[in-house]
């Protein structure tokens, strides 16, 4: 695998999905939301697709889980779940494996709180 740049580090910092994924946490930290279990994971637009289209070979195309994901009712939750677990495969919450390794980078120096506050 290689090695995520300072620049993608610096773009994932500024990206309104992470952003998003951060107030949400933040939400569920102040018990505004729970995320127990993978109960809202049922409400995703891809709760009936296919594994190959949401975990598709390297180098095949994502388009279409990311067509999917675009209008998801849960997209936000998905990511939050995605970073919290580190997940580096397939495509969770409108962001493709190489996107959501730079967010991780930064995901993990995020201070739960200090975001939108």
């Amino acid at each position: 695998m290689r090695r995520i740049r300072p620049e993608e580090v610096a773009r994932a910092r500024m990206d309104p999905r992470l952003l998003d994924a951060a107030e949400y946490r933040n939400e569920i930290i102040r018990g505004a939301y729970r995320m127990s279990g993978d109960d809202w994971l049922r409400r995703g637009n891809c709760a009936e697709a296919e594994p190959d289209v949401m975990y598709p070979e390297p180098r095949e195309p994502i388009d279409a889980a990311l067509a999917m994901c675009a209008a998801c009712p849960v997209r936000t939750p998905c990511l939050v779940r995605a970073l919290e677990a580190r997940d580096r495969h397939g495509v969770w919450g409108n962001t493709a494996p190489r996107e959501r390794r730079a967010m991780i980078e930064v995901w993990k120096d995020i201070n739960p709180l200090a975001v939108g506050a």
